[in-house]
């Protein structure tokens, strides 16, 4: 299990002492506690008198008992001698053991891989789980890119320097920019993910190769992105089967508010004043079966969300909401995550602070064990397909991408 204890915390800023809870063990079974820990978000403290936030730099063990791992944290700043950071470190396994059932204090528990920093820490436990140095580095070096050419706001430094670096932008690029948009997606960052899906598709359009490989990530992770609402307008008009037409209106769903109806009725006035009977009725036939498209996925996607708040209770209600999540992972859907932020938002606005604390805590937890199951599920098939377990690589996330920063 995971260990914590109660600290006396000195405010750097104010002076303010406080106390706060640090955890000192975390089980990397524990799926919420260690992607709190590969995202920076375990062990930080908020001042309660001027807000201020810092790290608690304090020892931490860090096991996996199904992965056989034992490594702990002695930051080189505590200045420890040689004689009390062994000692720290026999306290802190022994408390670990002691905690554990009898069956469950293996050998390696004992003797546990010592770190100095933190970044080399969440790196062996990333190494662990199958993501390597060199695929760290790699997505590092594509997330600087995207950050590089999101800065760009001049056309023609634009497609200079698109043509100049033609040949980083592979496959590789492409996964670290999708996983961004969806992770902005999934936190509710409207404006961050449309301005990544604008990149993605100027990229795709005046690159080599991305417009293949950007039809190959969204044919095999079935996505839809949509950089405006013309584009929209323009894609269903197109479309060339029932299903797509479909898909294209749940892609677009945030998008079909009172601007996109504005917007195609302004169309259709102006093919009226035109005189093009033709596309004045392409169009009011366009706009009424959208309206019929968009009504259907009212009434679906009431149903999800009926189904996600049935599962968030049990989820709540739950001894183990670990297990939980896990017997459910096929009903954790992007419903799911809507209904929680929902809730997040209003337990904040009422001055809910422990609900919606408990509420993140559950949607991290989710987002981790669907994480799990991914890696799980690439490693299986990578396996199979006759690949060593090193040769297994992750699929790009936002996970990695936080956990190298």
């Amino acid at each position: 299990m995971s260990l914590q204890q109660v600290v006396t915390v000195t405010c750097p800023s104010c002076q303010n002492r406080y106390s706060d809870v640090v955890y000192t063990a975390v089980d990397g079974q524990d799926l919420a506690l260690k992607y709190a820990l590969l995202q920076g978000r375990l062990n930080i403290s908020q001042c309660s008198r001027c807000g201020m936030v810092q790290p608690l730099n304090a020892p931490l063990f860090y096991y996996d008992l199904e992965k056989e791992l034992a490594f702990v944290l002695s930051p080189d700043h505590l200045g420890l001698a040689g004689g009390d950071s062994q000692k720290m470190v026999g306290d802190l396994v022994n408390r670990v053991v002691n905690s554990l059932p009898t069956e469950q204090r293996r050998f390696f528990l004992f003797n546990p891989k010592q770190f100095l920093t933190m970044e080399s820490l969440l790196k062996a436990v990333l190494e662990a789980d199958g993501i390597t140095e060199e695929m760290l580095q790699r997505q590092e070096e594509k997330a600087k890119l995207i950050q590089e050419l999101l800065s760009i706001s001049d056309k023609a430094a634009f497609k200079a320097k698109v043509k100049e670096v033609d040949d980083q932008l592979d496959r590789d690029f492409f996964e670290v920019l999708t996983s961004t948009i969806q992770a902005a997606q999934m936190n509710g960052d409207s404006e961050t993910a449309q301005a990544l899906i604008g990149l993605r598709q100027l990229t795709a359009r005046l690159s080599s190769r991305g417009k293949e490989i950007v039809e190959e990530i969204d044919s095999e992770l079935q996505t839809i992105f949509l950089e405006s609402r013309e584009e929209l307008v323009e894609k269903l008009r197109t479309a060339e089967s029932e299903e797509e037409f479909l898909n294209l209106v749940a892609a677009g769903y945030d998008m079909l508010d009172y601007t996109f109806f504005l917007h195609l009725s302004e169309r259709i006035d102006e093919a009226v004043q035109k005189g093009d009977a033709q596309t004045e009725k392409e169009l009011s036939l366009l706009r009424a079966k959208i309206l019929a498209a968009k009504e259907k996925l009212d009434e679906a996607f009431k149903k999800e969300l009926e189904q996600a708040a049935s599962l968030l209770e049990q989820i709540v209600k739950s001894g183990d909401p670990q297990k939980t999540i896990a017997r459910n992972i096929d009903r954790i859907t992007p419903a799911f995550f809507s209904l929680l932020r929902a809730n997040i938002e209003q337990a904040r606005q009422e001055k809910k602070d422990r609900e919606a604390q408990a509420l993140l805590a559950i949607g991290n937890l989710a987002s981790a064990v669907l994480r799990e199951a991914e890696i799980k599920r690439l490693q299986k098939n990578q396996q199979s397909a006759g690949e060593s377990p090193a040769e297994a690589e992750a699929p790009a996330s936002p996970v990695i991408e936080i956990a190298r920063k």
